[in-house]
């Protein structure tokens, strides 16, 4: 009788450990899917912005006809954060065109011909 009861309850007890198991592996697998499809929504919404952003410098930059040489450094350095994020070659097009504009400094001149500041 003892040999029964531990046999049963033993198999009892495997099966409810291993329900317990199916279930928290599949609430675990439903997470995990979450926070992928979270992550590429996040991804894709930053990579759409750096582009948007960079086509609007371009578009400044290219009226201007020159870019200071922090606009170049800023649209750079989203260029290589929206490359690394996988951007496409349409972005990189307009990347070669900027930098093959002239870069220039502004300056303020006094009354005198002098220059007060100059920014780059």
């Amino acid at each position: 009788m003892k040999d029964f009861i531990i046999k049963y309850w033993i198999q009892f007890l495997f099966a409810i450990v291993s329900g317990g198991l199916g279930v928290a592996y599949k609430a675990l697998a439903k997470r995990l899917h979450k926070q992928s499809c979270d992550q590429k929504a996040l991804k894709d919404g930053t990579q759409s912005l750096l582009r948007s952003e960079i086509i609007r410098c371009y578009d400044m930059y290219m009226e201007r006809g020159y870019i200071s040489i922090h606009g170049l450094e800023s649209v750079l350095a989203m260029y290589d954060a929206y490359h690394t994020l996988g951007g496409n070659g349409t972005v990189t097009k307009l990347m070669e065109e900027l930098r093959e504009l002239p870069v220039k400094t502004h300056k303020t001149i006094n009354k005198n011909g002098g220059i007060l500041n100059e920014r780059y």
